[in-house]
């Protein structure tokens, strides 16, 4: 997948990985360039000690020995060659130098006047100090002196970094292995096909990824509830097609082989088959625009009255000239009441009442019938199937396609169908739209 034009998608775990190990690198590099400069510092520090210590013990021990400046002359003192780390003269207070160690310089360092504290020159850091009659000057290699404030400072520095560096390693593998779950989560989600039902178990389940299992599994059982629905929903289209498409066929094939006096009857019947296959496709088209964006508007109840016009059955529809505004898509529950009408004299009905009333903001239309009725256990299977299409928009085996449309029809209103006995004999069978007076959400 590419964003943009040849852009790749960034990945996170990629984004992540480099980034933290950046910031752990960039890290321990400061983190050694503050240890170097702090040993550094001590470095120096204990170095220049060290030579204030050495210059203060030399010089109590020169002030004893009267005899110094006789015995060395200016010259080193006597010993055998040797490297020394610290270097050392003693000077009379004009400058004059009267004795040196085996490696410091012949001339005196640094040139007059004398100071006690610490000096440098090009060579030597030295630091002087004042006895009673004489100077003592403790001098060291300047070259050692850094050598040793860079050896300490690197070796500092260096020891930061190496385990800033170790610590990023690991902290890269670290976050590797805790983003391998992202990588099932995803693999997961690939594996959703048609016939998935249920998630399979991670193996590597983490806190936060619950949720989002939680919401996949949720949805893959809405897919699987609308495919279900889908499939029955064609179901009931293909069998509602089936016999309008036989009748019509079978009196076409009688009508071509019909005596010409029979043929007008036979015409007339095919004529109805045809109807009655366009009022089902009518119906099918009606229940797709349901489960779309709706048209409300005010109308009069009055003008459902000639929606059962013309159809086989009495449908008396006196009480919607007076059962004023309703408000709602007309169409759509035009063509509801209609089917719910065919639906009574499809079951053995031979007369229907169609009533519309409105309570609290709520409108009502009833369709009940003459009819034979169903048994308690069948009327609560039709309930039941009918709040799972309202709560899941599930369709039901057990619902005809009347039903179906009418009770999509009412979801589309935010309302609901509910059906029951129309008589207290259980004879008879009542259809109730129920949908609140406000527009529906998102019209």
């Amino acid at each position: 997948m590419q964003q943009g034009v040849g852009r790749p998608i960034p990945s996170i775990r990629t984004r992540l990985l480099w980034r933290t190990l950046a910031t752990v690198l960039i890290g321990a590099a400061i983190g050694a360039v503050a240890a170097g400069i702090a040993v550094s510092v001590v470095v120096r520090d204990v170095m220049e000690s060290a030579l204030e210590e050495t210059a203060q013990a030399l010089v109590v021990i020169a002030e004893h020995q009267s005899d110094v400046a006789a015995l060395a002359q200016g010259r080193a003192l006597p010993a055998a060659a040797h490297d020394e780390a610290i270097s050392w003269q003693l000077r009379h207070p004009s400058g004059r130098l009267i004795a040196r160690s085996h490696s410091a310089p012949e001339t005196p360092w640094p040139a007059v006047p004398l100071a006690e504290g610490h000096t440098k020159t090009a060579e030597v850091a030295v630091y002087s100090i004042a006895g009673r009659d004489l100077w003592l000057q403790v001098a060291q290699p300047l070259a050692e002196f850094q050598r040793a404030q860079m050896t300490a400072a690197f070796a500092a520095g260096g020891t930061v970094f190496a385990l800033g560096a170790i610590a990023a390693a690991i902290l890269g593998w670290v976050i590797r292995r805790e983003l391998r779950p992202i990588g099932e989560f995803a693999r997961t989600i690939e594996a959703i096909g048609p016939e998935t039902t249920a998630l399979t178990e991670p193996t590597l389940l983490r806190r936060e990824l619950v949720p989002s299992y939680r919401a996949l599994g949720e949805l893959v059982q809405r897919l699987q509830e609308k495919l279900r629905s889908e499939r029955t929903f064609a179901a009931h289209a293909a069998h509602s097609l089936r016999t309008p498409l036989a009748g019509l066929t079978a009196q076409l094939e009688v009508a071509s082989v019909t005596p010409p006096a029979e043929l007008p009857a036979r015409l007339s019947m095919a004529t109805a088959s045809a109807q009655r296959l366009a009022g089902v496709v009518d119906a099918l088209l009606t229940m797709s625009r349901a489960s779309d964006r709706i048209q409300c508007s005010h109308f009069d109840a009055a003008e459902l009255a000639s929606v059962a016009t013309g159809r086989n059955i009495e449908a008396d529809a006196t009480q919607l000239l007076t059962a004023g505004i309703l408000y709602g898509d007309f169409d759509l529950l035009a063509v509801a009441v209609a089917n719910l009408v065919d639906n009574a004299e499809r079951h053995g009905a031979h007369r229907a009442w169609i009533r519309a009333t409105q309570t609290d903001g709520r409108q009502c239309l009833e369709i009940a019938d003459d009819g034979p009725g169903v048994s308690a256990g069948q009327l609560a299977r039709l309930q039941a199937a009918l709040e799972r299409l309202e709560v899941r928009a599930a369709i039901d085996p057990e619902l005809g396609l009347g039903l179906t449309l009418a009770a999509s029809v009412a979801r589309a209103h935010n309302g609901c169908l509910t059906v029951e006995s129309a008589r207290s004999d259980r004879q008879g069978f009542c259809a109730r739209l129920d949908w609140p007076n406000q527009p529906p959400n998102g019209v």
